[in-house]
């Protein structure tokens, strides 16, 4: 395997020539720590055999195999595989160990018969070993031969010569014949691994270029993807300046020749813009990002309403148009705003080709094995050759500069592709001069669908959102005016006006770097409301700054900060995430709304929108926005309803005793009581009085607004016994733990509502004994109220926190105490929790950061 460290580089070239010799190397690395761990194990017998029959040489061979054993233990169990100093010098200690061996077994041999010693066929096998293992330059490898050769030569083959002669010869030649045909074989193999490394090379050397290429794909895509989306954004931005502003003035003039003339321009504008979405939808298919949101369809409903909304662009060309549904219904599965797509392009197509006076016919037939669509024209009829074409992007039948028939011949492309990513088939069946008919066919079931075309995050009903009404059959080039704007516009008053708490007008914040649309809807809304208008994101924060908002109206693509990473700043700010964010975005895909929702958007308008439309949306977030302070007010009035109970109770008793005492003061004093005991009476009495006020002004303060303050909570929990003592003073014991006296950075008077409305409760609960305890960790300060009242039934325990839902009896409470608690607790940055109490009764813990934390 080539190494890591191996540079790419074209074979026979110097770099080629360093790449392998460094994997030679390698190679001949592992050899040797292969090759000394097999020649370790082969000395065990060998030790047996020099003990049992070269015993009087058996230390003095013992000495000498460990001049060359050692070497190669060390080599195999000491130095890593990856060491530069072993691999620049491998073949050399190869080389030393292994003939140092041979030597040795020559010398063995010689003691022990001779040739025919069973240490001879040990030298074969050694020198077999060592070749077979190693891959050694041709110089190297005969140097080993020549070496292992003299040894045997001078140790062996010389001292028998003279015993046999002809053994003498037969050995000889043997080992030579062993060493030829050894080293052959061993630069054959380093021929072959060369070989197979320079294919290696060139695989990696290809597959580098082409994960380049695969890269510079990739980047090319994502650069379609971007341009696409940048594309539909600097598209949809005008035509929104175009098809706003001529809807709001068809809805206001009446019929004449300024009211055909806007509907010219109002339909082409669809027009336009449906082609535009044709494009972005192939793009998508091309890439493989358009998923369908399957779920069942009512399939012969949906082509009836696609005919219904035809009908005034057939009529007002004199085409005859008709349905028919035959058959049983069978139960078919499919994205029905993508089959509205198809149906509708198919349609379209048929109206485009169908001269006046024609006729076209829609048929839905139910069969067992799947439903089909059948649109039949009387149009011109389209030849054999051209179709096999007219499903391919961007073809048209007629090409020359004096077609009849408008279009980019991406209708039927993308019906084809939509179809077939339903599983369906979508053909053509026609002969000149005799109309054509194109069939949809669709499977029953959903069990054919591809799960990698199939959205997994919802589902989708038969209720789609409309593609493109206002643009639907828009190729047709006559309409009639009543029919051509009937269903375009929202009948929603525009000057319906919306007001907040105490009579205010709401102020929206419009952000859009586009000039010319910031003041349309600028324009456009300052009919009914207070407008602040941003070029950007980061203006947009200085305007919130300087004049919080009650609604963010924000384009997505802006320089400097986004539409999306404004929404992010607004919502993860405790003291701005209750504002409304409405997005506008060119890009009106599912996957532009999750992302807008994921930022923490409310809502999301797609352009070109109409005025209509987008007053509506922005009226609904503000209807609920006052709904919102309505409620707040209500618990506000509830607390303020606590407040003066507890203050009637607890000053009225010291004011009758400080006005009786100044009465008799008044009339002289009394023979009974000393003036001074009187005086005392008085003092001790507003005293009282002035503490309640005390109590009453660190509770409320401040008065007005919702200014965040530091908190300090133990004041907040005395000042707040202190106005509910009237109601403690009835066998209520409250055991207190204050183990910190820390502050919290909060709105004072919402801070202290939500201590009210705890301690409230537990009171109205019937307990007999309270537990007030306030802790803090390193970052949250809690404040955990518990009563031994009945606590909350498990059954209702999830609903607990729900607006409007009490467990008191009809009469007694609004069900909107827990709920803005809760809410106050988010909007510091804390929660609100509720725990059952062990031993009975109800634990409320609310946790807020610290001010330092908070700050």
């Amino acid at each position: 395997m080539v190494g890591d460290t191996i540079a790419i580089a074209e074979p026979r070239s110097p770099e080629f020539e360093d790449s392998f010799e460094s994997h030679r190397r390698r190679t001949n690395v592992q050899a040797l720590r292969v090759g000394a761990l097999v020649t370790v194990v082969i000395q065990v017998p060998c030790l047996w055999f020099e003990w049992q029959f070269l015993r009087s040489d058996f230390w003095l061979l013992q000495c000498l195999r460990l001049l060359w054993l050692v070497p190669a233990l060390l080599a195999r169990f000491s130095v890593s595989a990856d060491s530069v100093l072993l691999q620049k010098h491998i073949d050399a200690v190869i080389f030393c160990i292994f003939s140092a061996c041979g030597v040795f077994i020559c010398y063995v041999t010689s003691l022990h018969h001779g040739q025919t010693s069973p240490y001879f066929l040990l030298l074969i096998i050694m020198i077999t070993g060592v070749s077979f293992v190693t891959l050694w330059p041709i110089k190297t490898a005969l140097l080993f031969d020549l070496t292992i050769y003299t040894a045997f030569l001078g140790l062996v083959a010389t001292q028998n010569v003279g015993s046999a002669p002809e053994d003498f010869v037969g050995y000889h030649l043997f080992l030579i014949g062993m060493l030829a045909t050894i080293t052959t074989f061993q630069q054959l193999r380093l021929r072959l691994e060369r070989q197979a490394f320079r294919d290696r090379l060139d695989a990696k050397t290809a597959n580098a270029r082409l994960e380049e290429a695969f890269g510079q794909l990739k980047q090319l895509d994502q650069m379609k993807s971007e341009f696409f989306a940048n594309i539909s954004h600097e598209l949809r931005t005008p035509l929104t300046l175009i098809v706003s502003p001529v809807d709001a003035m068809l809805s206001t003039l009446g019929p004449g020749t300024d009211r055909d003339s806007l509907k010219v321009v109002r339909r082409n504008a669809s027009r336009l813009l449906r082609m535009i979405d044709d494009l972005l939808d192939l793009a998508k298919l091309e890439g493989g990002g358009l998923r369908l949101r399957v779920a069942w369809v009512d399939l012969g409903h949906l082509v009836e309403q696609v005919v219904g909304n035809a009908y005034p662009a057939a009529t007002a060309k004199d085409i005859e148009l008709s349905f028919a549904s035959h058959g049983e219904p069978v139960e078919t599965f499919g994205d029905a705003h993508r089959l509205e797509i198809v149906l509708t392009n198919l349609l379209g197509n048929a109206m485009k080709f169908t001269p006046a006076g024609g006729k076209i016919d829609v048929r839905v037939r139910h069969r067992p094995n799947g439903t089909s669509v059948e649109i039949a024209d009387t149009g011109p009829g389209i030849s054999h050759e051209e179709q096999a074409q007219i499903f391919k992007r961007f073809h048209q039948v007629e090409r020359s500069e004096r077609r009849h028939q408008g279009g980019v011949g991406i209708g039927l492309a993308l019906a084809l592709e939509l179809a077939e990513l339903h599983g369906g088939s979508l053909s053509v069946d026609s002969e000149l001069g005799e109309g054509a008919t194109f069939t949809l066919f669709l499977k029953p079931g959903d069990e054919h669908f591809d799960t990698e075309v199939v959205e997994r995050r919802h589902g989708q009903t038969l209720e789609h959102p409309g593609r493109r009404k206002a643009d639907r059959l828009s190729e047709a080039p006559t309409l009639d005016g009543a029919a051509a704007t009937a269903g375009l516009r929202m009948s929603i008053p525009p000057t319906e006006r919306v007001l907040l708490d105490r009579g205010r007008v709401p102020r929206i914040l419009v952000a859009e770097d586009e000039d010319d649309l910031r003041d349309f809807i600028a324009g456009l809304l300052s009919r009914t409301y207070t407008v602040d208008a941003a070029r950007n994101g980061s203006e947009a924060l200085e305007l919130i700054e300087k004049h919080r908002p009650d609604l963010v109206l924000t384009d997505v693509m802006m320089p400097e900060v986004s539409g999306l990473d404004l929404t992010r700043t607004l919502k993860q700010d405790p003291s701005l995430s209750h504002i409304p964010v409405i997005l506008l975005t060119a890009r009106g895909e599912d996957e532009a709304a999750l992302e807008g929702f994921r930022a923490g958007a409310d809502d999301f308008v797609a352009k070109p929108f109409h005025a209509n439309v987008l007053q509506a949306r922005i009226r609904a977030h503000l209807k609920m926005r006052s709904l919102s302070l309505q409620l707040a007010d209500q618990a506000r009035l509830a607390s303020a309803g606590t407040l003066a109970a507890g203050l009637a109770h607890e000053v009225k008793n010291p004011l009758n005793a400080a006005l009786n005492a100044v009465k008799v003061l008044e009339h002289g004093g009394s023979s009974r009581v000393s003036n001074e005991r009187l005086m005392g009476v008085v003092i001790d009495a507003l005293g009282r009085i002035d503490g309640i006020v005390s109590a009453l002004d660190a509770h409320a303060r401040p008065a007005d607004g919702d200014d965040v303050v530091p908190c300090n909570v133990r004041k907040a929990v005395e000042s707040t016994l202190n106005l509910l003592g009237h109601k403690l003073k009835h066998g209520v014991a409250v055991h207190q733990a204050y183990e910190t006296t820390g502050e919290v950075f909060a709105p004072a008077r919402a801070f202290n509502q939500v201590i009210l409305n705890l301690l409230d409760n537990s009171i109205r609960s019937g307990a007999t004994n309270i537990w007030i305890e306030l802790g803090q960790t390193d970052k949250l300060i809690s404040v955990a109220v518990a009563d031994d009242g009945p606590g909350v039934p498990p059954d209702v325990v999830h609903r607990i926190f729900d607006p409007f839902f009490t467990t008191r009896v009809e009469g007694e409470g609004t069900g909107l105490g827990l709920h803005l608690s809760r809410r106050i607790a988010q909007d510091c940055g804390g929660e609100l929790r509720y725990e059952p109490r062990p031993g009975g009764g109800a634990r409320f813990v609310m946790e807020i950061p610290a001010m330092d934390l908070a700050a």
